[in-house]
């Protein structure tokens, strides 16, 4: 046994209490307002939810300090015990197939750590179980990687070493290796044959036909496993049909956000028809596959890959589509988050055209992002936050600002109030003191003010006193937009932030320069944003290259 576990047990009803401490400060930092009776209530209740947050990540702390990081950042070889009592700590912080992430940048440290101690042994079932657990964590860091704009090169990192880790586990599906390993680890391997597609697709970049066409066929090999006599006799217990269930789900979906990846019509047609296939499945006698569906978005696939093949006009597909948004917006205050409902009117932006809308996709818009901003404020911000977070990104990075409706400004507003309280309360106290700041300077020392637009004297500035307190307060409320990217960062309690969750931390007055640049109305804040963490002298702060 290695030094670092000397009563297994204790460590592991440790690594239990860290988890779920982990779970309840995710929930106490977003208390739910349909709990919350007033402004005062809430008040009341972040301060109280804070001050509990402030014991679970001091005990968080000390868990880590005594069974993690030691472990972690340690050359010492581990035993074979160790190695998996470290596997279903990731897996519960980080359960990929679920869509559950919690605390992905300490998994994803871990992952590594275990796939090198993995290596050095011979036992083939212990080094699946890692790769598996490097797989998830690679995904569930290239899902909050991602939302970066421009696509961060450390995304790139991410995505290559979870394509290795997984074309290492489809080398498993070779008969004699496959034959030789547990049947745990055979249910992996197969499991992973189809997982491959989450990792080789980065959501804003176009798919090279190559690469398109690669992953088409690994999904059709994952799917020829369930047809293989050797796969089946050796996984007799493995549930066939959900692996096909499953496969099928990744295939409909490689059209995600109107076809982004670029499918030629003979893949859409292959396409169209596994959709077909899916929702056989899943509208079948049997329940089973509709309680696995993870995001109700049977309905959105088979609208949208009808549409690419041409069996509905593209008024038909927009119409589907705002019927879904509407259909399942309903649902938001259920346990799990049904996350079409931000699926559906994502791909309806994308269909638009800005510059030519309709009076009634105008109307629809407005009425969408009223829907999408109570939503958030209804839904359960635990479980799928990751994958929520990445449909709000894509909507950010698209929304349409329509006149009179719901403008930029607001609409970051309200999904920072929903999706974090705390800066949003930090967003007001920001705007509160900068105008106090402003006004004061004014007074004193106007000549500061000289270079802002039409402001070439310091009697220009008292003359335009409030013009520039007006643009001092809107800047201020927009300073930390890009922060509603990098939430899950922002939740991280109880230990010191790794070295690329600083990096993310740094990209968010970056994030909310690219974000304010999105909307005519405030783009005239996107300095501020981006300069916000630079000292005023330029000696220190990020961004480095901001001046």
């Amino acid at each position: 046994m290695s030094s670092f576990i000397k009563d297994r047990e204790t460590t592991e009803k440790d690594l239990a209490r860290y988890l779920k401490h982990t779970e309840e400060i995710c929930e106490l930092s977003v208390p739910q307002i349909r709990e919350i009776d007033g402004a005062d209530s809430y008040r009341e209740a972040l301060l109280a939810n804070y001050l509990k947050i402030g014991e679970l990540a001091r005990d968080n702390g000390e868990i880590l300090s005594a069974n993690f990081f030691p472990r972690v950042e340690s050359d010492e070889e581990l035993d074979i015990e160790d190695i998996r009592t470290m596997c279903e700590f990731a897996h519960a912080l980080n359960n990929a197939y679920q869509i559950d992430f919690l605390d992905t940048p300490l998994v994803y440290r871990q992952a590594l750590r275990l796939l090198e101690e993995a290596d050095r042994t011979t036992d083939d079932d212990l080094r699946v179980l890692a790769l598996d657990e490097v797989v998830s964590a690679a995904y569930a860091m290239m899902c909050i990687i991602g939302r970066l704009y421009p696509v961060d090169d450390l995304c790139m990192e991410y995505r290559k070493v979870g394509l290795e880790a997984s074309e290492r586990l489809l080398e498993y599906l070779d008969r004699e290796k496959f034959a030789s390993l547990g049947e745990e680890a055979r249910k992996m391997v197969v499991i992973n044959a189809r997982y491959i597609r989450v990792v080789s697709e980065i959501d804003g970049i176009s798919g090279e036909p190559d690469e398109n066409a690669l992953l088409l066929q690994r999904m059709k090999d994952a799917l020829a496993l369930a047809d293989d006599p050797f796969y089946r006799e050796l996984l007799p217990d493995y549930d066939w049909g959900m692996h096909i269930f499953r496969t099928l789900e990744y295939i409909a979906s490689l059209t995600d956000h109107n076809n982004e990846k670029g499918y030629g019509h003979e893949d859409l047609i292959y396409i169209n028809q596994c959709t077909k296939q899916l929702a056989e499945m899943f509208y079948s006698e049997d329940s089973t596959y509709r309680e696995a569906h993870n995001t109700n978005d049977v309905e959105l696939y088979l609208s949208r890959n009808d549409y690419f093949v041409g069996n509905v006009t593209l008024e038909e597909y927009k119409a589907r589509l705002i019927d879904l948004s509407i259909k399942y917006s309903g649902e938001a205050d259920a346990k799990e988050v049904p996350i079409v409902m931000l699926h559906a009117p994502l791909e309806y932006i994308l269909m638009l055209d800005p510059e030519d809308l309709s009076e009634e996709e105008k109307d629809f818009l407005i009425q969408m992002y009223n829907l999408l901003v109570n939503n958030m404020h209804q839904t359960p911000k635990m479980g799928r936050f990751t994958f929520l977070l990445t449909c709000i990104s894509l909507i950010l990075k698209n929304f349409i600002e329509i006149p009179g409706g719901k403008d930029y400004e607001n609409m970051c507003l309200d999904l920072i109030a929903a999706l974090h309280p705390p800066t949003y309360v930090h967003t007001l106290c920001v705007a509160d003191f900068t105008v106090c700041l402003t006004r004061h300077l004014l007074e004193r020392r106007p000549e500061l003010f000289v270079g802002m637009p039409g402001v070439d004297s310091p009697e220009d500035a008292k003359a335009k006193a409030g013009e520039i307190t007006q643009f001092a307060h809107h800047a201020a409320l927009c300073h930390d937009f890009g922060k509603l990217f990098i939430i899950e960062t922002i939740l991280t309690y109880g230990r010191t932030l790794l070295d690329e969750e600083r990096r993310l931390i740094s990209a968010h007055p970056s994030i909310g320069a690219y974000l304010l640049n999105r909307s005519e109305l405030t783009k005239e804040y996107a300095d501020i944003a981006c300069g916000h963490h630079k000292w005023f002298d330029n000696t220190a702060g990020y961004p480095e290259d901001f001046d």
